[in-house]
């Protein structure tokens, strides 16, 4: 049923496994809506050094390049954390290199494919540089390639508007409160990240079909990169133009996203929520502070619906978008079941009654963390579920501690009150939607926009949003 290729938004290989899964849960007498979107579909051609196969790293364009190795071009370990290699692309963009060759440590890595950028950012307000090959060889033939030391780089790809799909799924009589969210792109093979997300869904919607439990099921498109824009918040693309757009949020209290959940503990990320852990109770989970950046729950909080997320983010850092990430053995069958275990109590849950101390345990969280003036503020409510949703939608922002410059960052979703009591310990914020690094000296600045943003939360809150 899941076929584990190279499946890009907007390409054919995206297209067939819609097609697929539609006409699968058709014939399980499911409820499948299939909405187009708009994406940008990058591809490689072929990609050569010195006539040894590479792997380009999206979105390149094509170009050949010589030089000497070491000097003209330069050769980088992805490091174990994959994502510094967008930090060391631009920064060797930046000190004039006219190449970077990427290879693994990991020596059953043979393909890798990380987005890169020769502009520092992760905004909106910026659009992706990517003038300057990158690509990714395997650690065996790094040694050959320094012996040669002259190469030449050949790489051929395209860009071209396509359509990407979101499948979108119904169970249930009722309205539902909860949405599970998934997404089907992916670079290279993509067993955890995501087909494993696929399969939950799949199961998850004959399982609560079958118990007549409201929910609506997403796996979209774009997660990894699609945006015709070509911004530099670059992922997350499918999802955000569907949550806006196509998605009745009004009627969602709950997003549960499964990204790269494979094996125990899960990890556990949320916001505009607190306490549902005792309903995931059937499989093992921890804190982890790092999931929602890189999923797309950050599209489901920008509309203002609280959001879980369940991941292993950390522990796939070796197989991360590589060739490497294939199943992993039967052990993840078992997890599966006890996923969709778990996320059917939620749901049921949601259809059943109110959460409000669930919502009331966030609202609770925020005003411990908050300056005095500020937690007062924070007390004028008399439906939590509405001031939750509003402060997930107002009251949060994406960032990362420290620069853009800095290696093993991780992104999290913070509120401002975090982040003004993590200025006040002395460290330093870049927030993403600005590309602003704020320091303790500029604590003042952020605490009058923390304060614009908790009345604008506040006044959504009062005037009914639910």
């Amino acid at each position: 049923m899941l076929v584990l290729l190279d499946v890009v938004a907007g390409s054919t290989a995206e297209r067939n496994l819609v097609k697929s899964l539609s006409e699968y849960l058709t014939l399980k007498d499911l409820s499948v809506n299939v909405a187009p979107i708009e994406v940008l579909e990058w591809g490689e051609v072929e990609c050569f050094i010195n006539n040894i196969s590479c792997t380009a790293q999206p979105p390149i364009e094509s170009s050949d390049v010589s030089g000497v190795l070491g000097k003209d071009i330069i050769s980088s370990s992805t490091s174990k954390d994959p994502d510094n290699v967008w930090v060391t692309y631009w920064l060797n963009a930046k000190r004039g290199a006219s190449a970077v060759i990427f290879y693994d440590e990991y020596p059953y890595v043979r393909r890798r494919r990380i987005v890169v950028n020769e502009i520092p950012s992760y905004s909106f307000r910026t659009k992706i540089v990517a003038k300057r090959p990158a690509v990714h060889v395997p650690l065996s033939v790094l040694p050959k390639l320094k012996k040669e030391r002259y190469v030449t780089i050949s790489v051929k790809t395209f860009k071209r508007l396509s359509q990407g799909y979101v499948l979108d799924i119904t169970t249930g009589d009722r309205q539902p409160r909860v949405a599970v969210i998934t997404h089907h792109d992916r670079w290279l093979t993509g067993f955890r990240d995501n087909g494993i997300g696929v399969l939950t869904i799949l199961k998850l919607a004959e399982f609560l079909e079958k118990s007549s439990l409201p929910a609506r099921l997403i796996s979209f498109t774009a997660e990894e990169f699609g945006d015709p824009a070509e911004r530099s918040f670059y992922w997350a693309y499918g999802s955000r133009v569907y949550s806006k757009n196509m998605l009745d949020n009004s009627n969602l209290d709950l997003a549960i996203v499964v990204d790269t959940a494979y094996r125990e503990p899960l990890s556990v990320d949320s916001v505009g929520i607190l306490g549902l852990e005792r309903s995931l109770r059937i499989v093992k989970t921890s804190e982890s502070e790092i999931g929602i950046g890189y999923t797309d729950a950050v599209s489901m909080v920008d509309c203002g619906i609280p959001s879980i997320v369940l991941h292993n983010l950390n522990a796939i850092k070796p197989v991360y978008h590589t060739d490497a990430d294939t199943y992993p053995g039967r052990s993840v069958e078992a997890v599966i079941v006890k996923l969709v275990r778990a996320i059917a109590n939620i749901v049921r849950e949601y259809s059943e009654k109110r959460m409000d101390s669930l919502y009331k345990a966030y609202i609770e969280r925020i005003k411990s963390v908050s300056t005095p003036d500020m937690r007062a503020y924070i007390e004028v409510t008399s439906d939590p579920i509405a001031l939750s949703k509003c402060l997930t939608k107002y009251y949060t922002t994406v960032a990362i501690e420290g620069t853009y410059s800095d290696l093993n960052t991780e992104l999290k979703l913070l509120t401002y009150s975090d982040i003004i009591r993590g200025i006040k310990a002395g460290r330093k914020y870049t927030i993403l939607d600005s590309d602003i690094t704020v320091s303790p000296e500029e604590v003042d600045h952020l605490k009058k926009l923390a304060r614009t943003m908790l009345e604008e939360a506040i006044r959504c809150s009062k005037t009914g949003y639910s």
